[in-house]
């Protein structure tokens, strides 16, 4: 008997605690105060470049190329081992052959 009280005793205080925390999560707007975000944005925040544009451009479109070219190969290489290991099953999507020419 001793025992069921104290299960008892431990479930009402479970659920107390969990009923608390759905109460203040669902009551959780911040009092209804509006959140200041700071000053506003202006032009003198923006940041000044200090190279000249094509210069920055031509350096960062050489590494970008050089991206590109590589995940190309990437891509053709592995598009080309997908065909030669048979994965997408060339020949049983394609219409079949006429019979004289299969067993050839």
């Amino acid at each position: 008997m001793k025992a069921f009280a104290a299960a008892s005793r431990l479930a009402q205080n479970v659920l107390k605690r969990r009923a608390v925390n759905q109460l203040s999560k669902r009551a959780d707007h911040h009092g209804g105060h509006i959140v200041n975000p700071g000053p506003p944005a202006t032009l003198d925040l923006m940041p000044v470049p200090h190279q000249k544009y094509q210069t920055v451009y031509n350096e960062l479109q050489g590494k970008f190329n050089i991206m590109l070219a590589a995940s190309a190969t990437f891509f053709v290489g592995c598009m080309a081992m997908a065909f030669y290991n048979d994965i997408f099953a060339v020949d049983a999507i394609r219409a079949p052959d006429s019979y004289r020419n299969r067993n050839k």
